[in-house]
């Protein structure tokens, strides 16, 4: 989900409200604070605001909220500050998906795999998440031995695959079909967004902006509709546009995305984010168009 902000730096709580509504609306579970632009740019207090909003609003239904391993006033890792973060998600109904950060990656996968194991004392379920470094601050990726050790985790129930690499994706799920089949694999991958259909679920930042048109494809591909290829096609197509280099800035496109389709009143981004042209309406309108989303 994305986190509007307007002209003031303030975030645009309405706007929020509503796109949670839409999110909902579509079937799909609400992945809160963990893009660029919300996980890794707000202050703690913000993350706690988004997650007690969106706890009272769900009435106990599910979501998912990215937690981080961030340094303490001593410049060391504060384990308390994720405890405490951990905790409040799994108060509030929700799930934490552990994401890559500057503190993690000072972990080595042992130790990384232990940390997650004690986060299990704070929660019942949580998810790992897998960012690159090159599109995300201390990214981690989670190497195949790695992912095993993952995988007799019981408290991870999943993994959040932003390797964008299919054959990563491919391997992940054999491995997984082979030892644990209840785990897991969410792809992230804006550049093959069709992963629905050789076994993984998804955590499509496409999503945020047209989550009605994502839950259309996935109803039709387990209907086995013909049609669906038309429509992954055409969400690819508006995806691959969105998710282009510099990456930083795609958070951008989503609200513009939004912007155009009449579901925020703005494309207000977090200020630190670069943005689009907005000569970037002339593929987004016929994107938009195609899908028939105007």
């Amino acid at each position: 989900m994305l986190l509007p902000f307007l002209a003031d730096g303030e975030p645009d709580w309405d706007g929020f409200a509503h796109l949670l509504g839409q999110v909902v609306d579509a079937g799909l579970t609400p992945l809160l604070n963990a893009g660029p632009g919300a996980g890794d740019l707000l202050d703690a207090s913000t993350r706690a605001e988004v997650i007690a909003t969106v706890g009272a609003a769900l009435g106990g239904r599910s979501f998912v909220a990215g937690v981080r391993a961030e340094d303490g006033a001593d410049g060391g890792f504060d384990p308390s500050r994720l405890a405490g973060s951990v905790a409040a998600i799994s108060r509030h109904g929700g799930t934490p998906a552990l994401l890559p950060s500057p503190t993690l990656s000072t972990l080595d996968p042992d130790e990384a795999i232990g940390l997650l194991a004690w986060m299990g004392e704070w929660c019942s379920r949580l998810i790992a998440v897998d960012l690159p470094a090159e599109r995300w601050p201390g990214g981690r990726a989670w190497g195949m031995d790695a992912f095993t050790a993952l995988l007799e985790q019981d408290t991870c129930v999943g993994l959040v695959d932003g390797s964008w690499n299919r054959q990563v994706e491919w391997d992940r799920i054999r491995r997984r079909d082979d030892l644990r089949p209840d785990f897991a694999l969410y792809s992230a991958n804006a550049l093959g967004i069709d992963q629905i259909m050789y076994g993984a679920d998804h955590a499509l930042d496409l999503a945020a902006a047209v989550p009605d048109a994502i839950a259309d494809r996935d109803e039709a591909w387990a209907r086995e509709d013909p049609d669906v290829i038309d429509r992954n096609d055409a969400l690819q197509a508006l995806a691959t546009f969105i998710f282009r280099p510099p990456f930083g800035a795609a958070r951008h496109a989503l609200a513009r995305t939004l912007f155009l389709r009449g579901w925020l009143a703005h494309d207000g981004v977090h200020h630190a984010l670069p943005r689009r042209p907005e000569s970037d309406d002339d593929l987004l309108l016929p994107a938009l168009d195609r899908l028939g989303l105007l």
